[in-house]
């Protein structure tokens, strides 16, 4: 299994870790290593559910997602990558539902594997920070 740091609102603000691997059946999720108290502790999304995750992102009309804040958003990127996960599978085959930790998981794991790339968006009010996530185009 691999390690990754979350990418996101992990717990509701912090960072956080977990591991994951692909098995034949999909992307097995094991939360167990890191601080989140999440129930189940292990979840898997089919194959299915993670081509329709690939497919979403890759038929979006827009380039980049956004991770931190909550719409509706003031400025570009508009479209949240949270928002897109639960409204494209919003009833995982396993019986679990989305947590903005598992959303965190998701987007890591998104990135590490190169189907989007994190970058840094422009300073927003008061210089905040805006993480954002581009796919590859």
């Amino acid at each position: 299994m691999k390690v990754l740091q979350t990418l996101g609102r992990h717990a509701g603000a912090q960072e956080g870790i977990f591991q994951y691997r692909r098995q034949v059946d999909g992307v097995h999720i094991d939360s167990a290593v890191g601080q989140a108290a999440l129930n189940p502790l292990q979840i898997t999304l089919t194959n299915d559910e993670w081509h329709v995750i690939l497919q979403a992102i890759h038929d979006s009309t827009q380039g980049s997602f956004r991770l931190t804040g909550q719409a509706p958003f003031a400025a570009p990127p508009n479209q949240s990558l949270y928002e897109l996960l639960s409204t494209i599978v919003p009833h995982p085959a396993g019986g679990w539902n989305w947590s903005d930790s598992l959303k965190s998981y998701v987007c890591a794991i998104l990135e590490h594997e190169g189907s989007i790339d994190l970058y840094h968006g422009t300073l927003g009010p008061a210089h905040q920070a805006i993480i954002c996530l581009r796919k590859d185009i």
